[in-house]
């Protein structure tokens, strides 16, 4: 009970605690958005009064701060220099990983109206690693105490590990994609690796079935051609059937051929569909039937 302010009502302190838990709830449920963040800094003031709030994270790839939220007018104080990790006192407390409270400003020495009075400017942080910093600013000099710097001590502790848990899942989503496309990748290299090592040992069976075709084929197309010679001199029937053996001898040696020059494998089914898949040899060389 260390944390409850003597001096404050108890239907106060559980309302704190209750903040707390909602700002949890939204971070847990709602999308990880501006709107979000912007409700965020709402239900803030709900419990902590302040005009104007903006809440910074670090951006990882240029490790800088960028304001991801913001209500009411911009809290312009040191803005014109850069500090650590940002400009002004936002960037300084970044940096310092320490929070920063300016209270007490009067209206007479704080100089125009629209001027904040007072500022609490509270880093977020996790194991000592600053993710961001939210921002408070109030025209009522006396609007943040070392109560409610307390308070939004704890709010932020609790808005850093749930920024924190968004951004390790939003992290891990994107892993898992490159590790999905990796996976995708490499089965794509297996099936061109396949088919490479298929091509190979096609075309090796080809040149095997050319060379050892063509031998005895030649002996083949040589007597038929012999036999030609002396067409004039045999009967039609048979002159008839040594032209087939000719040209059956030829289309063999063409087919043979073919075989040398096959680039890739193109199939197709065979007797409609009701016997395994052959080998389009006309596509598979690129070339007309």
């Amino acid at each position: 009970m260390s944390d409850v302010i003597p001096d404050e009502p108890i239907s106060r302190f559980w309302s704190k605690i209750e903040l707390v838990a909602d700002i949890a709830r939204m971070l847990r449920e709602m999308p990880a958005s501006r709107h979000t963040l912007v409700e965020v800094l709402n239900k803030i003031s709900e419990v902590i009064g302040f005009e104007s709030g903006s809440l910074f994270l670090i951006n990882e790839r240029t490790d800088a701060l960028e304001e991801v939220a913001a209500i009411g007018q911009k809290i312009n104080l040191l803005n014109f220099l850069r500090l650590g990790k940002g400009f002004g006192l936002a960037g300084w407390v970044a940096e310092q990983a320490q929070p920063v409270m300016i209270p007490g400003r009067s209206p007479e020495t704080s100089g125009a109206r629209e001027h904040h009075d007072s500022v609490l400017v509270m880093p977020l942080k996790v194991e000592g690693k600053v993710l961001g910093v939210i921002c408070l600013g109030h025209r009522n000099p006396d609007a943040f105490d070392d109560k409610r710097q307390k308070v939004l001590e704890i709010v932020a502790d609790q808005v850093a590990i749930s920024i924190e848990r968004i951004i390790s899942h939003r992290d891990l989503e994107a892993k898992n994609r490159l590790l999905i496309k990796a996976q995708e990748e490499l089965k794509d290299a297996q099936k061109q690796l396949v088919a490479q090592e298929k091509l190979k040992s096609v075309v090796e069976l080809a040149a095997s079935i050319n060379h050892e075709v063509n031998n005895p084929l030649s002996a083949i197309i040589g007597n038929a051609q012999m036999l030609e010679l002396d067409m004039e001199k045999m009967p039609t029937e048979m002159a008839t059937r040594v032209k087939a053996i000719v040209d059956g001898a030829r289309r063999i040696s063409l087919i043979t051929h073919k075989l040398l020059k096959i680039d890739r494998l193109v199939t197709e089914s065979y007797l409609n569909g009701h016997g395994d898949n052959i080998l389009n040899l006309h596509e598979s060389t690129g070339e007309e039937e």
